[in-house]
């Protein structure tokens, strides 16, 4: 399931748009410089660039464990990335395009001032050829498309046999027709100007198809406000 929401707001921080700097913390400063360090190249004509936290180069698991890798990509003066992901060089399904490089017919062309999407790649009860694959990240646009991949190694030996229990269950519980619902991938922060456009996307995974909805919050962030529903009006289009 996927929804998108485009919404022209007078002034838009949309989502959480947060930068705190410790001056205190040298190590924290020095980790914020890094960070607009790596994401500089997506300041020309709307690149796309990686920013933390971005999906290890390598990683140990265990026969039947669950782990989740998360890719995080923006995108400076051009528009808003979206993310996919790859198994073995092969598109995984997760309810949405997954060749974003090739396929834009659902990218967003407008142009935002940034914009930062976040996806997570759940990989549920893992088996040997799961735990043996290399897992890529791509993000992209309609101007340019980065990657990165993870390398899964797998250690000898298993978690202990409740676990694997477990997992068999849940394997065998999401292969019917019940898949507990799950965001997969989000705009997580948007900074647009005054009187413009502005596209959120929400993409989920379930069975049945999971039901998105958009709300707002009025009132100071970070504090109690009144919370409304967002539909359809001369504001706001919400489209699957």
């Amino acid at each position: 399931m996927r929804s998108t929401l485009s919404v022209p707001f007078k002034v838009l921080v949309l989502s959480i748009l947060l930068i705190v700097i410790n001056q205190c913390a040298a190590a924290e400063l020095l980790q914020s410089n890094a960070k607009m360090e790596e994401a500089a190249t997506a300041r020309i004509s709307g690149n796309v660039a990686f920013v933390e936290p971005k999906p290890p180069a390598f990683l140990e698991v265990m026969l039947h464990e669950s782990v989740a890798l998360v890719c995080e990509a923006a995108s400076l003066n051009g528009p808003a990335p979206l993310i996919a992901w790859l198994r073995n060089g092969k598109p995984i399904h997760t309810g949405y395009s997954s060749k974003i490089h090739t396929d834009t017919h659902e990218l967003n062309a407008d142009v935002v001032i940034t914009s930062t999407t976040r996806s997570i790649l759940y990989l549920d009860c893992l088996s040997t050829s799961d735990a043996t694959a290399t897992y890529t990240c791509v993000a992209g646009n309609t101007v340019s498309h980065v990657q990165t991949d993870t390398h899964l190694l797998l250690l000898p030996g298993q978690l202990n046999p409740r676990v694997a229990r477990n997992c068999a269950v849940q394997k065998r519980s999401s292969a019917g027709t019940v898949r507990q619902p799950r965001i997969v991938m989000w705009s997580r922060n948007t900074l647009q100007l005054q009187g413009q456009a502005v596209t959120l996307f929400c993409r989920t995974t379930g069975v049945p198809a999971p039901r998105i909805t958009w709300e707002f919050r009025y009132g100071q962030t970070g504090k109690t406000g009144e919370i409304r529903s967002i539909t359809n009006d001369d504001r706001h289009v919400v489209s699957d």
